[in-house]
């Protein structure tokens, strides 16, 4: 007899929780809104029980904020929270870079220039879902690459957020997008070339001028209530 392996099934949990995460990083849920039970019941089909652990799975990404007897919602931000975002990025994509650059740069470098070629492409057709998860790609390729699971758990602590933040200001801005790409084909040519401080000041005018757009999209009513905002710690 010949015993055949067992495929694990996914969950409902699981599948349920992909589907909403999908959605709060497309920017199909706004940050801050609310999620009702009743809502994700009847748009996925299922069951209370798995839609119930599938928000209090997203509750532990950060991407979803359960209040008792009010519902679930999806995440809100601030400018000050914007401005905290900016500095972890700046400080772990640099190492990220350097890490992937000494232990995979063929690789990584493969992998950049072809999300900026697709980055290209949806630039050209005006796929602004597509730019933005491609954009996710290229900032978490150097992870993927670095061979340092520390590294990539320290990426993960914010990626979801900073996907979800992504999605959320590149809708209202078509103007930025023609400036990320340029900004992203600038810092695959300084890793290329090898030009780590270039590639550093790259970094940091490419993030630094996206926390101005997320402050903007902020005061614009694109992320949450721009009344009760801060103002960046700074």
């Amino acid at each position: 007899m010949t015993l055949t392996r067992i495929v694990p099934q996914r969950s409902l949990t699981e599948m349920s929780a992909e589907r909403i995460r999908e959605a709060i990083l497309s920017g199909a849920f706004r940050l801050g809104e609310n999620i009702s039970e009743d809502r994700l019941v009847e748009m996925l089909g299922v069951s209370r029980t798995p839609i119930r652990d599938a928000m209090a799975l997203l509750a532990r990404e950060g991407l979803v904020l359960v209040r008792p007897k009010r519902g679930s919602f999806v995440f809100e931000t601030s400018l000050e929270d914007i401005a905290a975002i900016c500095d972890y990025r700046e400080l772990i994509e640099t190492q990220g870079a350097r890490f992937a650059l000494r232990v995979a740069r063929d690789a990584y470098l493969s992998e950049l220039n072809s999300v900026v070629s697709a980055m290209r492409t949806a630039l050209d057709e005006g796929d602004v879902d597509a730019y933005g998860t491609l954009d996710t790609q290229f900032h978490n390729a150097a992870f993927r690459h670095c061979g340092n699971s520390y590294l990539q758990d320290a990426n993960l602590l914010a990626a979801s957020r900073i996907a979800a933040l992504r999605a959320n200001i590149t809708a209202p801005y078509a103007e930025r997008r023609d400036e990320s790409f340029a900004e992203h084909e600038a810092l695959t040519d300084f890793l290329a070339r090898g030009d780590l401080a270039a590639f550093d000041a790259a970094l940091r005018t490419h993030i630094r001028r996206t926390e101005e757009v997320y402050s903007k999209a902020l005061e614009d009513g694109h992320l949450g209530n721009a009344a009760t905002a801060k103002a960046p710690a700074r």
